[in-house]
This record gives C-alpha cells, structure tokens and sequence, in this order.
C-alpha cells in the first residue's frame, strides 16, 4: 500500500512539477513557522525560570541545629511564582562529585513571591554518601530546580 502512494506522489511531481514544488514550499513555511513558535516558548520559559535563584548556605548561627541550610529564594523574574522544588548538590571546594545522595529528598517552598520578592528558609542537611568531619567546609548549591509560576 505504501508504494502505491510512493508512485502517485511521484507522479504528481512529475506531471505537476510546478504546483507540487509550491505546495512542498507552503508545508515548510507552515512547518518552520511552528517549529519557531514552539522553540521560542521553550526558550521563554526556560529564561524565566532561570530568573529565579536558589541559594544555599550552611548557617548554623541563623538556623537551628537541625535545619542548618539557609535556603534563600529570590524570585527576580517578572512573573509570581507559587512553587519553586529543588534538589541539594554538596561539594568539597575543589571537586566535582557531588556527595548528596541522589533522590533522597526533594526540598520545596510553596510560599506566592510576587516578583522582585523573596523567602528565606531553613532545611536540614541531604544524606552524604560518607562521613564529612567539617560540615562548614562543603560548598552547598540547587540541583534539579523546578518552578511553578502562576
């Protein structure tokens, strides 16, 4: 079945070469003109979503014992936001493993920042995949950030 469509639609060029050429042109118009309108609202998103920072910090002198992550979100993008999910990725300055474990805990804030708004929170500490004598040496960032806006 499918080369009886092969051979019509090689006839048709052949016999219509002119109009099978312009329609072949109008489909790529189309084809490139949606392709464009999707890449730019991937593109968009992906800008706005990057105008919303996550950082971390060990603070044991602003937070409690239990929670020592600072966790500030700043949402410097121009729309509100009403979640923002994240994971922690934990180094020792210097290096390139990352010694959080992974998928252990999603962390997450649901507090509604306007733009130009931010939150502080505190978290406790991911699971390390070995025991780190100095806790206050490590360099903590987000991973994994997801944000939902309204």
């Amino acid at each position: 079945m499918k080369w009886i469509a092969l051979a019509a639609l090689i006839s048709l060029f052949a016999f219509f070469p002119k109009k099978m050429f312009g329609g072949l042109g109008v489909l790529v118009l189309i084809g490139s003109a949606v392709g464009g309108y999707f890449y730019y609202q991937e593109w968009s998103d992906k800008k706005v979503k990057e105008a919303v920072k996550v950082t971390i910090e060990y603070s044991p002198a602003y937070c409690e014992e239990l929670t020592p992550l600072k966790v500030t979100v700043d949402n410097t993008s121009d729309k509100t936001i009403t979640m923002v999910e994240w994971d922690i990725a934990v180094h020792q300055s210097g290096f390139s493993t990352d010694l959080a474990e992974p998928g252990y805990q999603i962390y997450s804030q649901d507090k509604i920042l306007r733009p130009e708004e931010n939150r502080v929170i505190c978290v406790g500490l991911p699971v390390l995949k070995r025991e780190i004598m100095n806790i206050s040496e490590l360099v903590f960032s987000a991973a994994n950030k997801d944000v939902i806006f309204e």
